[in-house]
């Protein structure tokens, strides 16, 4: 009885044993020779432990009596995933044989991300270039290319010894274009392009309601406004809006937090709360008593009554949360000071009639400063005081900028794509998934069904997710198949695999063992007789100086009697 097991990062059957015994003797043979023509290489890893042991499961089901074997034929390279292969329970009988597919060209390079690296100040990005043990090549280039380009004449060196790995700093992206980072020079290039999504900064627009001026030192716009700023990734805009000038905003795809500063209209209501609904951050800034309303209207809740505090000189913020995912950007000693911040005036109002809501912060007094309660899928903030010179000192704080920051990345609903993705993993797709979805590729469409948020990719390349604001990702080889060198023999013999007796690769490696012993034992051997040998030569030369000492000192005794 015979099966036949295809296998990358997953192992796919490509002839069963039902199969096989279902069929006629003198078709069987064509029909597995049939099964391996139609087999075809792919971009996946190579988990050789997941195929082995569900080769071992499938012979364990197998109820014939007839001899259980594996049979593994495989490249056997270094970057082969053996997990799983350690301890496994294996079914008695089993025998397993690998037989291994010698390459046709020894050596191979390969290109992927710096770990941990991504861009750093300067805009130019790290990469890091992996050489093989049994390279022919050191010297190589890295140049940016478009599809169907080969060479360039804008690229930089690069030195990588056999068997070392170096990380060196990518040339500049050119502007425009489809293009890849290359490495040229190396003879096998399945893993010399590594694809990189182009640095577009993403436009976001922060909203604000409010009657201030934007040249107005006592009010809060004008400190806004200098908050956010265009940057490499993000393009942000502050619009300002009076309070009945919501009717036609917070639609926009690029909308990402909504400050309340004034109250606003009864009729806008269930527009900001679709909003905060809708995965978005919405922070209500109770500069004063008025916002009474506002609050209770976005709370739905009963009436939760505001009155001014009574400050002694000022307060300061205590007991605040830096678990909640708000404030655990400050989570660290140097960050986690906000004693230096003095509020001259704050609004008390007591949470239990906020049900649901999380106190992040608290003022000196117990009031709290700070509040978070969930709508939806979003956010509201409630702060109890003003960022304007009349109430506080919180603009003028180090601390401003980051929190207000951190409010703007709680509120995307649509998340953002890993920097790393890699084939054989899926891809997390974000944004809803109510309705079905197109992502286009190398190798063209691909429709996502509704209710689905992951995706596979089959080939390295740019991909683009469809939509009202489309986000591309890159998708990259596995760097574990780079490392194309031969897997030790010695590796899989210690994780306690039940070789036939007659394997021949086996044998060989115990022989090398014997011979090495035999080496190193001879080699011992030539170490004792080199030390003889010094020996004789330290013992001839005392000799010679003793015998020459010993004549020369009678003849200088009779020279004296002659003379006296």
């Amino acid at each position: 009885t015979l099966a036949i097991l295809a296998f990358g990062d997953k192992t796919t059957p490509l002839l069963r044993f039902d199969q096989w015994r279902d069929l006629p003797e003198p078709n069987r043979l064509p029909a597995a020779q049939q099964a391996l023509n139609v087999l075809q290489p792919g971009w996946g890893g190579t988990h050789l432990g997941n195929a082995i042991q569900t080769a071992s499961d499938l012979l364990e089901e197998d109820t014939t009596g007839a001899p259980k074997r594996i049979i593994v034929i495989t490249d056997r390279q270094d970057g082969s995933r053996l997990e799983g292969l350690q301890g496994h329970d294996w079914p008695e009988g089993l025998r397993l044989t690998i037989q291994t597919i010698a390459l046709k060209s020894p050596g191979n390079a390969g290109l992927q991300l710096a770990p941990g690296r991504g861009l750093d100040e300067s805009g130019t990005r790290r990469v890091r270039v992996m050489n093989s043990s049994d390279a022919t090549r050191e010297q190589f280039r890295l140049a940016w290319l478009k599809p169907g380009q080969r060479a360039s004449t804008n690229s930089v060196p690069v030195y990588v010894p056999a068997g070392q790995s170096r990380a060196v700093t990518a040339p500049h992206r050119p502007s425009g274009g489809d293009w890849r980072l290359a490495l040229l020079g190396d003879a096998e290039e399945f893993d010399d392009s590594l694809f990189i999504t182009p640095d577009i900064p993403e436009p976001i627009r922060i909203h604000y309601v409010g009657n201030d001026q934007t040249d107005d030192t006592e009010q809060m716009r004008f400190y806004l406004e200098r908050v956010f700023s265009k940057t490499r990734q993000q393009h942000v805009t502050v619009l300002a809006h009076e309070p009945s000038g919501l009717t036609a905003q917070l639609a926009h795809p690029d909308d990402r937090l909504l400050i309340l500063g004034e109250t606003i209209p009864q009729e806008h209501i269930a527009k900001v709360r679709a909003f905060c609904e809708s995965g978005h951050s919405v922070l209500l800034v109770l500069k004063d008593v008025s916002l009474s309303g506002t609050l209770t209207a976005l709370a739905a809740s009963g009436p939760v009554p505001l009155s001014e505090a009574e400050v002694n000189k000022y307060a300061l913020l205590s007991q605040l949360d830096f678990e909640h995912p708000l404030l655990a950007p400050f989570n660290e000693p140097r960050f986690s000071d906000f004693t230096k911040i003095h509020f001259w005036k704050h609004r008390t109002l007591d949470p239990a009639r906020l049900p649901g809501a999380r106190v992040l912060a608290r003022f000196d007094d117990g009031d709290p400063a700070l509040l978070d309660l969930p709508i939806g899928r979003g956010h509201l903030f409630v702060l109890a005081s003003g960022w304007h010179p009349a109430d506080s000192q919180l603009a003028l704080s180090s601390k401003f900028v980051p929190l207000l920051y951190s409010m703007m990345e709680l509120g995307s609903p649509s998340g953002t794509f890993k920097a790393a993705n890699l084939i054989g993993q899926p891809v997390t797709l974000p944004g809803e998934a109510k309705a079905a979805r197109m992502v286009k590729g190398p190798a063209g469409p691909v429709k996502i069904p509704s209710g689905m948020n992951v995706f596979h990719a089959k080939q390295p390349g740019i991909y683009t997710l469809q939509g009202t604001r489309p986000a591309t990702f890159a998708v990259n080889l596995s760097p574990h198949e780079s490392r194309t060198d031969l897997l030790p023999m010695e590796r899989l013999e210690g994780l306690k695999l039940p070789f036939a007796h007659k394997n021949t690769e086996m044998v060989a490696v115990a022989k090398k063992r014997e011979q090495t012993l035999i080496d190193e034992q001879l080699e011992k051997g030539q170490k004792i007789w080199r030390w003889l040998i010094v020996a004789a030569i330290l013992l001839v030369l005392l000799e010679t100086w003793l015998g020459g000492w010993m004549w020369r000192r009678p003849a200088a005794g009779g020279a004296s009697e002659g003379t006296a």
